[in-house]
């Protein structure tokens, strides 16, 4: 964990189950903040040059050598360039990169509705309120998520370990579109059983 100045020059709250997207200069910065704790946010960032360039998690992952970003690390695209920057976390630093963003068939697997609010639907629209359509969903960084890899290589879904007010800052190496979706997943313990919304700021980081 470490602590950095932001300056807030936008606030979005987004409700639980919601998405939101909005674009960003190379540069700035966002803040992510999980309002009332065990909240995970589905995170991802395109290109404003082409949309089909996109943050990466397998592309990610062979860069830093690591699972997932952590403070100073980048997260790439896949073209292997850097898109967004960690600049602080305050936070547990549960940051899964390995699971896919929950859809219908997904909720469908798990015995719900195939109705159910996901994240994939609110990665779609919060695209076509930016302009933009984008056929197939990227696997999302799920920040704050508790997706928990044991020993002999299977994973547990745990409750997130963050508490009300836990940020992360990241910021944007290229001129993106960020999305963030609170996730509604109430099947498992991926939300702690119940979603709950974020607080999405837009700002200046100050080094």
């Amino acid at each position: 964990m470490n602590t950095i100045g932001f300056e807030a020059a936008a606030v979005r709250d987004v409700a639980p189950c919601c998405g939101y997207g909005v674009a960003v200069s190379a540069g700035d910065a966002v803040r992510i903040t999980d309002v009332e704790g065990q909240q995970p946010c589905d995170f991802w960032a395109f290109s404003r040059a082409d949309v089909f360039e996109h943050l990466s998690c397998e592309h990610t992952k062979p860069s830093i050598a690591k699972r997932f970003p952590r403070i100073g690390d980048a997260a790439y695209t896949n073209r292997r360039r850097a898109i967004v920057t960690l600049l602080a976390d305050q936070s547990p630093g549960q940051h899964d990169m390995d699971f896919a963003a929950c859809d219908a068939a997904r909720y469908l697997q798990l015995g719900a509705d195939e109705r159910h609010p996901n994240c994939a639907d609110n990665l779609r629209l919060a695209l076509s309120t930016l302009g933009l359509v984008l056929p197939y969903t990227p696997q999302p960084w799920n920040l704050f998520t508790n997706f928990f890899l044991e020993s002999n290589g299977s994973f547990t879904i745990k409750a997130p370990a963050t508490n009300a007010g836990d940020y992360v800052i990241l910021r944007a190496e290229m001129d993106a579109y960020i999305v963030v979706s609170a996730c509604p997943q109430d099947q498992n313990d991926t939300c702690g059983g119940r979603p709950t919304g974020l607080r999405f700021e837009t700002g200046r980081p100050n080094l």
